[in-house]
Order: C-alpha cells, then sequence, then structure tokens
C-alpha cells in the first residue's frame, strides 16, 4: 500500500489523549487514525468488510410509506405535479 503524508490539526487534549491510547495499544497515531477511519466510514476498507447496517440511514429505508403504488413508473409526476 502507498501512503502519503498528511497534515491534520487536532486540538491539544485531542493529540494527547491519542497519543496515550497509541502507547498503550503499541500503534503508531497514524494507524490509529487510519482504523479509526475504517471503522466510522469504511474507508480503507475491503468490500466485503463495510457493513451497510452500521450507517445510520440504514433504518430510514423503508420506514415511511407514501401510497403510491406506480413511484417507480410515474415519479417525475408524483414529485413534480403535471405541467399543463
Amino acid at each position: 500500500m502507498d501512503y502519503v503524508a498528511t497534515n491534520i490539526r487536532l486540538p491539544k487534549d485531542m493529540l494527547q489523549a491519542l497519543k496515550i491510547q497509541a502507547a498503550k495499544e503499541g500503534k503508531s497515531m497514524a494507524q490509529m487514525i487510519r482504523e479509526a477511519l475504517r471503522r466510522t466510514f469504511g474507508i480503507g476498507a475491503e468490500k466485503d468488510e463495510v457493513d451497510p447496517r452500521r450507517d445510520p440511514f440504514y433504518n430510514l429505508v423503508g420506514a415511511w410509506e407514501s401510497g403510491i403504488a406506480d413511484g417507480a413508473e410515474h415519479h417525475d409526476k408524483d414529485i413534480y405535479g403535471t405541467r399543463g
């Protein structure tokens, strides 16, 4: 894997906590940040590692019913109304 150096700004207390946690786990701060990005956003994870159920919008799918039976077929009419 190719790595690119970058610069991020963190609050002092967050940086200190990151350094302490990295030392406790025997990891670099960069490794801790990469792992946090993978867990939180699925960034850098293999496709089959990403669980869509962790997405906060996952449970919204199918949460409401519109009563429109042919929505896929006539979605422009349903969204924009008829044009005269």
